[in-house]
């Protein structure tokens, strides 16, 4: 009975160059939209001079 079972790994393809294309994509992605959600959360102070005279 033992030997019927197969826990052998099973063999898994390596990426083709289109889906290594579209993880690296989507992971820039990602990091661009976190940029822009942190721009919007933390807005740049800007320091304007004001002549009080």
């Amino acid at each position: 009975m033992a030997a019927e079972m197969d826990f052998s790994s099973p063999e898994i393809p390596e990426f083709t160059i289109m889906e290594n294309v579209l993880h690296y994509e989507l992971f820039f992605e990602a990091i661009f939209q976190l940029t822009r959600v942190l721009a919007i959360i933390l807005p740049i102070s800007k320091s304007y001079k004001t002549d009080n005279k």
